[in-house]
């Protein structure tokens, strides 16, 4: 947290990309995530810290407090889609 001219601590706010470069770069996630990746977990998982009414609306990007994110990356587990349950449909035509 940064300290204002009036001294009240100002939380540092942080969008979707930040955060998904943030905790890739300190691996607080088990492989590299994309913002959208983010936003996913932040519309899907209820135990994601900042709820939607708490993001802020900078130009075209939302922003949020980091220190809860960072906390919630620390304590979770990795989830993700899983393993491929059934094997890939080839998509290239054969000849």
């Amino acid at each position: 947290m940064k300290e204002s001219n009036e001294g009240r601590e100002v939380p540092e706010m942080v969008t979707f990309t930040e955060i998904a470069k943030r905790v890739t770069d300190r691996n607080l996630v088990s492989r590299p995530i994309t913002r959208q990746g983010v936003r996913h977990i932040a519309e899907t998982d209820p135990a994601w810290p900042v709820p939607a009414d708490r993001w802020m609306k900078i130009g075209n990007a939302w922003a949020m407090p980091w220190g809860p994110i960072e906390e919630f990356f620390e304590q979770r587990e990795s989830r993700g889609r899983g393993p491929d349950k059934a094997p890939r449909r080839r998509t290239d035509k054969e000849d």
